[in-house]
């Protein structure tokens, strides 16, 4: 078993580091490991010769007999430095999706929290965190970590048809950006009402949708979403949503937050497991009900055996709409080739209001 002591803080936050008692994770941080030393003044101490523990159940298609799972990694790079998980962006970011496999099911059945919280855990012994089903976990995650089809290779192999890649190569979101929000809605959408309202935003209810309700909702970078979605296949939705992005999380302005926004979606498994590319067709400055803007609509793909769909036409747009404390989004993802959907969501951007 992993020595007790000071290690990176397994969430991702940046010159943070967390204290491992031998056993599991405290609840006690600190920026300056050096200068607390031991175990936090709350914990208990270990027993000078703890009793070997039991070995960690071996993930799902190990080999019987194979060594276990390794201990705590070694701390990583500096800041930026990309060593895998959520989109490579400096956190471990990849909790498995329940039955039924599909990648954006998770986004309306998985509660953030819980995921962060398997986050710790399952990073540092090396498996990816279980949600109840071992059908969907995957021994080979070498496609994730990998990022095939990032924003900056796409820049640096496509400059020329999409000036809009060329910023991307310039923004790596952090990992309080893609996980610093709280997305369930303070209380269930009326599922009789007209309108949708979050962040400032109001889009109209599709009365064939059904509704996100609560911790549901796994956008992890937002405030308050409300989001209601139809089924396309097993384990594939198309949605529309609003809510709120919290400045707070480190988003300046509303063209880098779109960037950070999309690149939060590519790089999440919940979300689009198996992103091979990303193609933008909108990269630009707006207006929502008269309030400054910014757009991006792209064709993003992905290539995952446990769905036959190619991927989605995906909009992001993020509003100032005034409020000191947060910027409104919208987020619709619709599948590529269904013209029905992608026609919806359309009306649904076309018909976005300001509270």
């Amino acid at each position: 078993m992993t020595n007790a002591g000071w290690y990176p803080d397994p969430a991702g936050a940046p010159d943070t580091y967390r204290y491992w008692d031998g056993q599991a994770w405290s609840q006690m941080t600190t920026t300056q490991p050096s200068a607390s030393a031991g175990a936090p003044p709350t914990q208990v101490p270990p027993p000078a010769t703890p009793a070997p523990p039991a070995a960690p159940a071996a993930p799902y298609g190990a080999v019987p007999g194979t060594p276990p799972p390794p201990g705590p990694p070694a701390p990583p790079g500096p800041p930026g430095a990309a060593y895998g998980g959520y989109g490579g962006y400096g956190q471990q970011w990849s909790p498995t999706p329940p039955a039924g496999g599909g990648r954006k099911t998770v986004v309306i059945v998985v509660a953030a929290v819980v995921a962060l919280v398997l986050l710790g855990v399952g990073g540092f012994f090396g498996i990816r965190a279980i949600t109840g089903d071992d059908e969907d976990a995957r021994a080979d995650d070498s496609g994730q970590s990998e990022q095939t089809g990032s924003p900056d290779e796409g820049a640096e192999s496509d400059d020329t048809e999409d000036p809009g890649d060329e910023s991307s190569s310039t923004v790596e979101p952090s990992g309080i950006q893609c996980t610093g929000g709280s997305p369930a809605p303070p209380q269930t959408p009326d599922p009789a009402a007209t309108e949708l309202t979050g962040g400032g935003l109001t889009i109209p209810r599709e009365a064939a949708y059904d509704l996100a309700t609560g911790d549901q909702v796994a956008f992890t970078f937002a405030d308050a979403f409300v989001l209601q979605y139809t089924e396309v296949e097993d384990g594939w939705i198309s949605l529309t949503g609003v809510g709120a992005l919290p400045k707070a999380s480190g988003f300046d302005d509303p063209a880098t937050a779109a960037e950070v926004v999309m690149q939060c979606l590519t790089g999440s498994d919940d979300v689009y497991r198996g992103f091979t590319g990303r193609t933008d067709v909108i990269h630009e400055e707006t207006t929502v009900a008269g309030k400054p803007a910014y757009r991006i609509t792209a064709e993003v793909r992905v290539s995952d055996p446990q769905v036959t769909v190619e991927g989605d036409v995906t909009d992001v747009i993020v509003v100032d709409t005034g409020d000191a404390e947060s910027y409104g989004i919208y987020i619709g993802m619709a599948t590529i080739g269904r013209g029905d959907l992608i026609a919806t969501n359309e009306s649904v951007l076309g018909r976005i209001a300001v509270d």
